[in-house]
């Protein structure tokens, strides 16, 4: 499970939302994949952080981690590649992102889709940065509804319901820098 730290100068309302932490974390299985989680509660303002860091996610997964090509035949101006399929695992994502003119057998896919070996079929990371996103959105109190968003090697999000301040965007961009210097 991920570590949990939650400021906040009311200890109940610490109490309150390390739970609503824990629980979002486990109800969007996402406590093994973070690190931590700090959360700040600015309840005079009113405006809340929350950042997190997560494990190193895998690799991008490109056409030549799923397929091969196994002919190239130019017709007309279009190049109609042949491909057989390797990996099925992915497949169903590279048939999203191709157009797809025949598909002889399960493995083979016939396209004119303009792609080589290195196009990007599917990143788990941009999955998980989505998650990561509603787990935050679940935490924040209803009402605060003016967010931004930074992310780099960490994601730190800051809600209020009044325009975000210079002072709590310096205060989240060093949450982020504390995070990802650990």
């Amino acid at each position: 499970m991920a570590k949990i730290n939650v400021e906040c100068t009311d200890p109940e309302g610490k109490e309150i939302y390390d739970r609503i932490i824990q629980t979002n974390l486990e109800d969007l299985v996402l406590g093994k994949s973070i690190l931590q989680v700090t959360m700040i509660c600015n309840l005079e303002e009113p405006y809340f952080i929350i950042g997190a860091l997560p494990k190193s996610t895998s690799r991008a997964i490109s056409l030549r981690d799923i397929a091969e090509i196994a002919e190239e035949i130019k017709e007309d101006d279009k190049v109609i590649k042949k491909l057989i399929i390797i990996d099925e695992t992915y497949a169903p994502k590279l048939l999203e992102k191709i157009n797809v003119i025949d598909q002889p057998s399960r493995l083979e896919v016939v396209t004119d889709s303009d792609i080589e070996l290195n196009t990007k079929v599917y990143d788990a990371k941009d999955e998980f940065i989505d998650k990561v996103l509603d787990f935050m959105n679940r935490v924040f109190p209803e009402g605060m509804r003016v967010r931004q968003t930074l992310h780099g090697k960490s994601i730190v999000m800051v809600a209020s319901e009044k325009p975000i301040a210079p002072e709590w965007l310096k205060e989240a961009n060093d949450l982020k820098e504390t995070l990802e210097n650990q």
